[in-house]
Formats: C-alpha cells, structure tokens, sequence
C-alpha cells in the first residue's frame, strides 16, 4: 500500500520560492534598465508634448483677442478705450493696454483723451483712392 504523504510540495518548496524569487528579480531588473533607458526618450517626448499644447494655446489666444480688437474696430468705428477692449476680450487692462499700444504701433494710430482721463486709440482707415493697389507715387530725382 502507497504511503500517504500529507505534504508532498514541502521537498520542492525551496526550489519553487528560489526561481519565483529570481524570476521576479530577473523581471524586475530588466523593467528598471527598460525604464532607464528609455526615459531620457520619454521626458523627450512630454516635454514636446508640453510645448505644442503650450503654443497651441498661445496662439488661440492670439487669434482670439486679434477677433475681439478687429470687432471692436468695427463696432466702435476705429475709437478703442482700453477698457471697452478689455471687457470685450475679458482680459486684463495692463494685458489689453499692452496689446492696444502694439497695434497701436502697427497702425499707427493717434491717442486721443477724454474727459475722465482715460486714453482712446483712434484707428483711421484710409479712403479708398482712385490709384490701384499695386501703384507707388514717382519720387523726384536728385
């Protein structure tokens, strides 16, 4: 008759717990020099990530207060205070007044004040003249 033994797995046990041990070990450093070498790569990777997002936003802010100014031109026929821009683009008054004095250079546009000593940017628009587009005047000869 076979002898019952009760703890047949105890004579292996050892042995299973050294593999599973190196085993993990093994895994465990080859997932570290994984990680070591490709996370230069992956910093790589979210840095420019990052920075697309970044100038992404940038630039739809860019083009959301170009909207703004440009209705603004139209809705208050080219006199722009620094406050009436700023509600309109929802931003801050230094923000809107230094927005408001680049264009201001740009355009070349004249400063007018007002009463309440607050500032208008007049923008002209130059009438429609009977030369074309592509026509420069004649400069004298010396």
């Amino acid at each position: 008759m076979p002898r019952f033994n009760p703890h047949p797995w105890v004579a292996n046990h050892f042995s299973t717990r050294l593999g599973l041990g190196l085993g993990a070990a093994i895994a465990l450093l080859l997932v570290f020099l994984l990680v070591k070498l490709l996370l230069p790569w992956l910093l790589l990777v979210v840095a420019v990530m990052t920075a697309r997002h970044l100038w992404k936003r940038h630039r739809e802010g860019q083009q959301h207060l170009y909207t703004c100014f440009y209705e603004c031109l139209n809705i208050y026929h080219g006199r722009i205070s620094v406050l009436d821009f700023a509600m309109n683009a929802q931003i801050t008054g230094p923000r809107a007044r230094s927005f408001l004095d680049a264009r201001a250079k740009d355009f070349f546009a004249d400063f007018e004040p007002t009463a309440y000593g607050d500032v208008l940017y007049t923008f002209r628009r130059t009438p429609p003249s009977s030369k074309p587009q592509g026509a420069l005047p004649k400069l004298p000869n010396p």
